[in-house]
């Protein structure tokens, strides 16, 4: 007894053990996470402690609205005038915008504004958050690291409005916000929250643009804007471009309440009302038209600089590099000593009637100090053609030259508007700068550029310094390396060590590795883990494996987190799903949306099921629309919907269109277009050309063809062909090749394999054949199977056979069976053995539906039983219809009876 209860107390202490470790790491990752969430609550402004309410925020700065002229001396202490804001103008998408926000206040959303700079985005977005959401809290996170760390944390923001004010400084750089981010946030529908954006048109178009091939291996997408595009693809979206004539109405109507609005509203024809109330007119006039060439060197250089991404506070060194670069020999050998210090000065000073509002704006740390320059995004924005600088202008002499000036952590966004741009050379330079200061997000990009590039080597060098340096999207890549490379171990090691770093592309890739090695529930594992940081490839694979494991619910769960997400694949996977539960209402929303996300799977499945549905308008657009964008088979079933439509033309073009990339069912399809046209060299070539691909259809009808060309060889070679390629028409017809020539066993044989194929004609000629072999149970079992499947003959012969067993009672089953299916033999034979049982009237009625379809054989047969019962009239009636019809027999009766005494 004390050694069974030594070992129950050492089975039992280590699950104790076990589940203390796991409450203990539950508890530790909770603490964790409260403390994250409380360090990144403690980075964002607030308001005595607290984040502040909407209504509550009114720091034009903090906000990020332009600074406006001055309010008048004389109208300060005006209850009606703000001197930070304007008296704000309704603008024409303020109805929309609010009624928006108020449908997304129930359950979360992302709202963004597009519009140049100045046009009034931050204003607009901030009176519509105020008439809509004044008691939600206003969250304005400073980088999109404080905005991940918030969600991934938990932190409650329940009933927030989460400000992205120029949004393109979230979506940039090695921390950027990623789209997973964004759903995650906004999957949460109790605890809505508000993500409020805005940015330029053309930096929008710009972070849209994708930037190279997505990586089939599977890697971390070397498409730069990838995280960008996700995001911006999530946001309900409002544009600001020139101000209307009904916005322009409603300046006037508040002429006489703000100054600030009177002294502008004349000068409409310059530009949009936010524009000239930030003094936008008066900042490029500036610029345009210096009267001092030094000051108007350093205002495009800080330009130069900030569009060639430098972060926003430009150092003088810069400033003063680029500004050298700009100005003429003669104005370099002119300048005086102190010529930078005086172009700063002069650039710094506020331009007329505005206050403090100057192209460069001073910025410093601690006094006595400037650490750098902020220049107006006004100009930065600006690209007209008397512009002191276009970005066609920047040349690729100017990316290297900002890159020798920056700093190496500014060298990093250098190197992405590089790229983005064109110049990948001068992207190198500026990461490989970024690099020797042990920037892993340069090392990672470098990697990519190189694999772009096709140089393998240098990719590899790059991706494992950055690896070294814990750059988990360097670890996945590396990882897709060394799989092209064949080095399986070495990439599961590399996924391995991004998977455990929380990288989810590695964990996608370890997933994708496992199960092709075929450990399943690894991949499920690692797959889960994927999904659950809101991978959406992740979510799709994970579907696939349950579904194919027998766990629809689950498979129908993850691929709808996927679709909801905007993962056309996995919307096309529901579709499917749907359709093989027969909701085909449900398949038919799916496909729908996928296909109009332009997942071309989709428009071939939804062509096909629309016309199941026979709607045939609707499967033809869908069919082209799929073919236009390369589906072959899409243009084989248009092709083949065109031909059902009499449209002989345009089917023979899309299978044309499919035939020229190798599909053998078009080449097919085109040999039967031109034998029924009665071109029987073009339907042999085409079969010929449809053969050689393997195709056994075309084998069977290249045989056919020669058979009805009298090449019985050939034929037979070609029907081989397909018959052992599995078609089943061809086993039929070489078994009938075959019984023609005599070789019952071939016949047989073949007869057979397209009989268990489901032939039915196969079914019957065997049966045949068995019962002139006078195999009686093999004929009666494929006569029998044929004709359950319907095959009037079969039915006939089974009767027959029964008749002959001495079985009348299955004879008169099938005879009646194969008679009323009109098989006027079956109802003569039907009459004989009903008249042998001495059922006269039934005879009688069989063979008179026979006599009416004509047959001979039965008028005379009811001549005869119309004889016997003395009914001479009736039986000359039918013994002259039966002669009438050729019976030699009912001729000779019908002579017999005319000189019979009466």
């Amino acid at each position: 007894m004390v050694a069974a209860g030594g070992v129950l107390v050492a089975v039992w202490t280590p699950l104790v053990k076990a589940r203390t470790d796991a409450l203990v790491a539950r508890t530790t990752r909770s603490a964790e996470r409260d403390a994250k969430a409380e360090d990144a609550l403690g980075r964002l402004p607030t308001r005595k402690g607290k984040i502040p309410l909407v209504k509550d925020v009114t720091n034009r700065a903090l906000l990020g609205i332009h600074e406006a002229i001055p309010l008048p001396t004389a109208s300060v202490g005006d209850d009606r005038l703000s001197t930070d804001f304007p008296t704000y103008v309704p603008r024409d998408i303020d109805a929309d915008l609010r009624t928006a926000l108020e449908a997304r206040s129930h359950t979360g959303g992302f709202v963004l504004l597009v519009g140049p700079a100045a046009a009034g985005k931050t204003r607009c977005a901030y009176e519509a958050v105020q008439a809509v959401l004044p008691r939600w809290r206003l969250v304005m996170p400073g980088d999109s690291v404080t905005l991940t760390e918030l969600v991934n944390s938990g932190a409650d923001l329940k009933q927030s409005v989460l400000w992205l004010d120029e949004i393109q400084d979230f979506l940039t750089g090695p921390d950027r916000l990623k789209g997973s981010t964004v759903r995650r946030l906004l999957a949460d529908t109790a605890c809505p929250v508000i993500i409020m954006g805005t940015i330029w048109p053309s930096v929008y178009d710009q972070l849209r643009t994708q930037t190279a091939n997505t990586d089939s291996a599977g890697g971390e997408d070397e498409d730069l804007n990838q995280d960008a595009r996700e995001v911006l693809e999530l946001a309900r979206r409002f544009s600001l471009g020139i101000w209307s004539d009904q916005e322009w109405r409603r300046v006037e109507e508040l002429n006489g309440i703000d100054p600030r609005i009177d002294q502008v509203a004349h000068l409409r024809e310059q530009a949009g009302l936010p524009q000239m109330l930030s003094a936008a007119p008066e900042l490029i006039h500036r610029w345009e038209q210096a009267g001092d060439p030094f000051g108007q060197a350093v205002i495009t250089a800080a330009v130069v600089a900030r569009r060639c991404n430098h972060p926003a506070l430009i150092p003088a060194a810069v400033i003063e590099g680029l500004a050298q670069e700009l100005l003429t020999g003669t104005q370099r050998a002119t300048a005086g000593e102190g010529w930078l210090a005086e172009a700063l000065s002069w650039a710094c000073r506020p331009v007329h009637h505005s206050a403090g509002i100057a192209p460069l704006l001073p910025v410093a740390e601690a006094i006595g100090r400037v650490d750098g320059y902020l220049v107006s995004d006004i100009l930065v924005a600006y690209e007209a053609p008397s512009a002191p600088v276009s970005g066609q202008r920047i040349t690729s002499h100017v990316w290297d030259l900002l890159t020798e000036l920056a700093t190496p952590q500014a060298c990093l966004p250098i190197g992405f508007a590089a790229y983005l741009t064109g110049f990948k050379a001068n992207a190198q330079s500026a990461w490989e700068r970024a690099a020797g200061a042990g920037n892993s997000e340069a090392m990672f990009r470098l990697g990519n550029l190189f694999r772009e590039q096709g140089d393998l080597e240098a990719c590899r060098t790059w991706f494992t310094q950055a690896a070294d340096a814990g750059h988990a999207g360097a670890m996945s890549n590396l990882g897709v390396v060394l799989k092209e490379q064949g080095d399986t171990e070495g990439a599961r090691t590399w996924y391995t060590r991004a998977a455990e770093n929380g990288n989810a592309g590695g964990m996608f890739n370890l997933a994708n590795l496992l199960y092709d090695q075929g450990d399943s529930q690894g991949a499920r594992t690692w797959w889960e883990l994927a999904a659950e940081a809101n991978l959406l490839s992740a979510m799709v694979n994970l579907g696939t494996l349950l579904r194919d494991t027998g766990d629809i619910e689950g498979a129908r769960i993850w691929w709808r987190r996927a679709a909801e997400s905007g993962d056309a694949r996995a919307m096309n996977n529901l579709g499917t799903l749907l359709l093989e539960q027969e909701d085909f209402e449900g398949a038919r929303s799916w496909y729908t949306r996928a296909a109009e996300n332009g997942y071309v799977d989709a428009m071939f499945d939804l062509g096909v099921l629309l016309y199941e549905e026979e709607d045939f308008e609707g499967a033809r657009t869908w069919y082209t629309r799929a073919a236009d964008s390369g589906e072959v088979d899409a243009m084989v079933n248009l092709g083949n919907l065109m031909r059902e439509q009499g449209d002989l033309e345009g089917a023979r073009t899309w299978w044309q269109c499919a035939a020229d990339t190798g599909d053998a069912d078009a080449m097919n399809n085109l040999g039967k277009l031109l034998n029924e046209e009665g071109d029987l060299e073009g339907a042999r070539a085409w079969w010929q050309c449809a053969a050689d691909n393997g195709d056994a259809a075309a084998m069977a009808s290249l045989g056919n063809l020669l058979h009805e060309q009298g090449d019985f060889e050939g034929a037979n070679t070609r029907w081989q062909r397909a018959a052992e390629a599995g078609h089943t028409n061809a086993m039929f017809n070489l078994g009938t090749l075959l019984y023609k020539q005599g070789d019952f066993e071939g016949a047989r044989t073949w007869y057979t394999r397209a009989a268990e194929n489901g032939d039915t004609d196969a079914m019957f000629n065997l049966g045949s054949l068995l019962l002139k072999q006078e195999d009686f149970e093999g004929a009666r079992t494929w006569s029998q199977r044929a004709a359950d499947n319907g095959h009037i003959d079969a039915m006939f012969n089974l009767g027959l056979l029964s008749y002959k067993q001495g079985d009348f009672e299955g004879a008169s089953t099938w005879y009646t069976r194969a008679a009323e299916n009109g098989y006027t033999i079956a109802m003569i034979n039907l009459g004989d053995l009903l008249r042998e049982q001495e059922d006269i009237e039934g005879a009688r009625t069989w063979w008179q539906r026979a006599a009416f379809e004509g047959n001979a054989i039965a008028m005379f047969n009811l001549g005869n039983l119309l004889r016997e019962q003395g009914d001479f009239e009736g039986a000359r009636t039918w013994y002259a219809r039966a002669a009438d019809n050729g019976d030699a027999d009912a001729l000779a009766a019908l002579d017999g009876l005319t000189r019979a005494p009466e």
